[in-house]
């Protein structure tokens, strides 16, 4: 049997690397590197985030703040970068947002795997997400997760308690 070893890097190791084409991400000390999005992921991420960025100016949610595409969270001295998310209202910053933002929303591709996301998921919400979304663009529906081990699959249109009640349609972001 071989193995092989995962070098780990502190976060301050981690902002002194140049920057590179593509995302960077450290998890548990683990550096994550991938490829650019390609053009289908980046598109339905601005949709998302276009959506999200006007829902919230119209509706105002108290617990939430601002929408964001492709920003970083400097979470637990580690950094990940959703694809889409939305900040608490109160979400402390300095350098970078620190800990997770209130929802953050992930887009499958090839390039993610299976346990980077389903450790994602599970850093987001021991640090302070309310809700982790995971879209899948090639079977059309969308997983949201909450604190607490609980799971929910929509392919049409659900509702997000989080963005105020608001229903969301699926087929209009994934267009």
């Amino acid at each position: 049997m071989i193995t092989t070893a995962v070098k780990r890097i502190t976060f301050e190791e981690f902002e002194q690397m140049p920057e590179q084409p593509g995302k960077q991400e450290l998890l548990d000390g683990e550096l994550i590197e991938m490829p650019p999005a390609k053009l289908k992921q980046n598109e339905i991420a601005e949709r998302l985030y276009d959506y999200l960025k006007k829902l919230l100016s119209e509706t105002r949610p108290l617990k939430l703040g601002k929408a964001h595409h492709e920003m970083g969270y400097k979470i637990a001295g580690g950094w990940l970068v959703p694809d889409v998310s939305v900040t608490h209202a109160t979400q402390q910053s300095g350098d970078y947002y620190l800990d997770s933002p209130a929802l953050a929303i992930e887009i499958i591709s090839n390039e993610k795997t299976a346990d980077h996301v389903d450790k994602k998921i599970k850093f987001y919400l021991e640090n302070g997400s309310a809700e982790v979304w995971v879209l899948y663009p090639g079977q059309r529906h969308l997983w949201i997760y909450q604190p607490g081990g609980i799971g929910k699959v929509y392919s049409c249109s659900f509702r997000s308690e989080l963005l105020a009640g608001q229903t969301i349609d699926l087929a209009e972001i994934l267009k």
